[in-house]
This record gives structure tokens, sequence and C-alpha cells, in this order.
């Protein structure tokens, strides 16, 4: 009875393995082991605000492996690619590719398992934006300089490119225009090497810009130059030292008669009444009927104001240059009235020592001669008037006063 027991455990045992081996087959078949390749955009994170990239991968793949039920139900948002930027420098560099795995599935690639990024500082920088035209205006209409608002933009990114930086432009289609043209326009960036860049690599302040472009039927036109008009005298002690415009000329356009009775373009008249500093003002143009005025009807007047010369009167000796040992000179006027004029701090300081009136006598022979008073001044100062111009000289000859003799005498 016991070996009967022990036959039949013998076989219960091969039963239940072979019932095992089954089982195993059969899940095996019905859910075998499965490989994923997946594609992951990279996450880089913890760079430092003063910082950016400049270069960097975008995409990594990875593959992974596990059981086809849990393969077939995982996606990108199982899983996550980032690189850690907390202690990077300056420059190009590779960094390890760290891969998030919530699930504990098994990766069993990684490609590429590192990245190159390259870093740099980011800068600012302000630039001048132009617009190029590009096509033509209808038959008959011409085009001219676009307005661009506003002129300048402030470009932030990576210091190596706006470094090399050389323009700011807008592109204009005129596209056969028979009207003025005013357009909102992105901005485009162009390096040195012609390499373009965009919002991806730069940030523009603002990234569009308004532009105006002047449309005219084609009509005569001249250039005239424009003429400040100025109502009113500056304060007591003042006086208009310069007087600018901006621009100081002007196309205008009209018909040829017209055209040809106007030589200049005057300004409305700017107050100048009392004032003791200089004058900046944007004011309209009076512009005659029958003609009109290219890229806008106003200018910049600037008008500088200094404080008005002074002057004084100084009664001055009048000395006598290059005579001879054996002359006698006499001036028959002693000294000349001089009028001279300069700025009040210069002639504050000035007194008649600073000032020399003089005759020259050179190569004159005896007798009476009439001869201009000539006046050596400090530079800083300006020579307004003498009285009189001329005087007369006497020139004779120098008598040797006779020569003493003491005589001996004998004592008695």
């Amino acid at each position: 009875m016991a070996e009967t027991w022990k036959d039949n455990l013998i076989y219960k045992l091969i039963a239940v393995l072979l019932a095992v081996l089954l089982w195993l087959y059969v899940t095996a078949d019905q859910n075998p082991p499965l490989e994923k390749t997946l594609n992951l955009s990279v996450n880089y994170e913890n760079l430092l605000d003063n910082l950016t990239l400049t270069s960097k991968t975008n995409v990594v793949n990875i593959k992974i492996r596990g059981e086809q039920k849990i393969i077939n139900g995982l996606g990108l948002k199982d899983f996550e690619a980032r690189v850690d930027l907390a202690q990077v420098k300056l420059g190009q560099q590779a960094l390890p590719v760290i891969i998030g795995n919530p699930l504990g599935i098994e990766i069993t690639d990684v490609f590429p398992k590192e990245v190159s990024v390259n870093v740099d500082v980011i800068a600012e920088r302000q630039v001048p934006v132009t617009a190029a035209l590009l096509g033509e205006t209808a038959h008959g209409y011409s085009s001219f300089k676009a307005t661009v608002k506003p002129s300048q933009v402030v470009i932030r990114g990576p210091a190596n490119i706006l470094d090399s930086l050389e323009e700011a432009r807008v592109d204009v289609n005129l596209n056969s225009a028979q009207s003025n043209l005013v357009l909102n326009l992105p901005i485009k960036v162009q390096d040195k090497l012609g390499n373009w860049f965009g919002a991806d690599t730069l940030n523009i302040i603002p990234n569009t810009v308004e532009v105006f472009i002047p449309i005219v039927q084609d009509t005569p036109s001249k250039t005239v130059p424009v003429k400040p008009v100025i109502d009113g005298k500056p304060a007591l002690g003042y006086q208009i030292a310069r007087i600018m415009v901006e621009p100081e000329t002007v196309k205008i356009l009209g018909q040829f008669n017209k055209l040809d009775t106007i030589d200049l373009i005057q300004t409305l008249p700017v107050n100048l009444t009392d004032v003791k500093e200089n004058v900046i003002q944007e004011v309209d143009l009076s512009i005659p009927s029958g003609v009109t005025v290219l890229y806008g009807t106003k200018v910049k007047v600037i008008v500088q104001i200094e404080l008005s010369p002074v002057q004084k009167n100084f009664d001055i000796p009048i000395k006598v240059y290059n005579s001879k040992s054996s002359q006698k000179v006499l001036v028959t006027t002693e000294a000349v009235k001089v009028n001279v004029e300069g700025k009040k701090d210069i002639m504050d300081n000035i007194t008649f020592q600073d000032i020399i009136a003089f005759v020259d006598v050179a190569g004159l022979d005896f007798g009476t001669h009439e001869l201009e008073v000539q006046i050596d001044a400090p530079d800083e100062v300006q020579l307004k008037n003498i009285e009189p111009l001329r005087v007369k000289v006497e020139i004779n000859i120098l008598e040797e006063k006779p020569a003493t003799t003491n005589s001996a005498t004998t004592p008695d």
C-alpha cells in the first residue's frame, strides 16, 4: 500500500510540473516580451537666468522592454528625458541625459547618452531698424524714404551673437503700390556672416515695427533750404550765438511754374522773447499753396543763446618802436582812445595795461610824418574802434650835449 502511494506521488509531481510548464508556455505565447523605441523631447532644467543655450540636442531615442500588455499601453507621457544645467560652465560641453521612468520598465538603451550644449551669457543691445524696399511701385508712381517706428529695437540674447550683429531690418514689398503704405512688419536680424536669427534664439523688443512708405504720383520736385523765422529777442545781456535747423532742406512737389517761384521754405515763428538759455523746438513749415512737402511738415529748430559781449574804453599812451639812437621822435598825440569787446568773464579782467598802442618809425627820415596807430591786444578780445586812427610824428636830429671841461687854476 505504501509503495503504491509513493508511486502515485511521483506521478502527481510530474503532472503538476507538466501543468506549470504548460501554463508558462501558454502565458508566454499569449503575452510575449516586447521592445519598443520612443523619441523623447529633452527638457533642460536649472539654467541660471543670466545664461542661455546657443546649441543643444532636442530629441533622444530610448528602447524599452517588457510584457506586451504593459509596453503597448505606454507612450511619451510616461517617460521624461532631462538635462540638469545647474553646474554648467560657459562654452561647449557634454552633459548626461537623465531618463525618468516611474513605472520601473526596463530601459535597454538611450541614444545619445550625453548631449552637447553650448552655454553663453545673455546680453542686451540696442540696434537701429532699416527698411528694405522690394519690388516696384505701380507705373507712374515713386516711393520715397521709409519711416520706421520705433527706429530702434532692443535685442536680448547670447553675447557672442549680439557682438556680430550687422543689422535689424524689415522687408517691405511695394507690390505695385499707388498710395502710401502703412504696415506692421516683423523684424529680421542678420549677423556679419549673413546668418539670420529668429525668436527661437533672440528676444527682440518689440518684435514688430510700423513702417510708413510715401508713395506719390510722379510730379516735378525741387529741393529747397529751410529758413527758420525768429520772433522776439533774448533777455538783456544775452544774444543769439547760432541758429540751426534739422533737416536743413526739404523736397517739395508741384507744377513747374509754381516750383520756379520758390527758393526756400520758412518755418512758423520761434519765439525768443526774454530767453536766457538754448531753445530746441519742433515747428511747422509755412508751406505755400500749390505745393506739398515730402517726409512731413515739421522741422526741429535749435537756437543757441549766449551772454552778450561786453565793451570797454581805454586811453592808451602811444609808444614809439624802432627809432634810431640819433633820432628825437615826438608824437603830437600822447594817447588814443581804444574800444574793445569780448566775453564778460574775459573783459572783467582786462585793464589798460593789457593793451599796447604804438607807431613804427623804422626806416623813416627826419621830418614830419603821419602814421597809423597800431594796437596789440589779447586774442580773446576784439578791437572795435581807435580814435584817432592816425597821428603826426616829428623826427628830429638828437642834439648832442656839449662836453663839460674843467679849467685848472694856479693858486696865488
